[in-house]
């Protein structure tokens, strides 16, 4: 593979999504955007030092690595509006100050395999999913989430109950 060509026109593969959804307490009067401030506040506390991006929906975005370890100064242009990606996902629930340990949803076989003491994966999809960046097909934040990203990205995308 040439990491050269602008591989966003010929579809991305994201080694993983995790989307982290804080829980939302379904007897409280307080509206959700009360929320946001201290699940922000939590996402920042677990990223530490890392460094990330906060999308124009307030979703946090961290690039946790690349399967194929392209160095930062030779990526080469990456997705963008018109673009094609395929991704996996994992979906996890964060509480208190990290995520669970297992997801409450994949697409990964392996990891619903671990998941079926708790929940029925017997009819979950496991093929990779697919989306055209600004088509609609993933939520704004998702979509911005994948903007720049590049074959064999592996993004943590980090949502508060506000946007998810």
């Amino acid at each position: 593979m040439q990491m050269a060509m602008k591989v966003s026109r010929v579809g991305i593969f994201i080694m993983a999504i995790v989307s982290v959804v804080a829980a939302m307490v379904a007897t409280s009067c307080v509206a959700i955007d009360e929320f946001a401030p201290k699940q922000r506040s939590q996402i920042e506390s677990y990223l530490g030092n890392k460094e990330y991006r906060v999308t124009s929906d307030s979703a946090y975005v961290h690039l946790a690595g690349n399967k194929f370890n392209v160095e930062p100064q030779q990526r080469p242009a990456g997705a963008a509006k018109g673009d094609k990606v395929t991704f996996n996902v994992e979906a996890y629930i964060f509480s208190a100050s990290s995520p669970k340990d297992l997801p409450y949803y994949t697409n990964k076989r392996y990891l619903a395999e671990r998941l079926s003491e708790n929940l029925n994966a017997e009819y979950w999809d496991f093929e990779p999913k697919e989306a055209t960046l600004g088509a609609g097909d993933v939520i704004n934040p998702l979509e911005e989430a994948f903007e720049g990203s590049i074959a064999g990205d592996s993004l943590l995308v980090f949502l508060t109950s506000s946007i998810a």
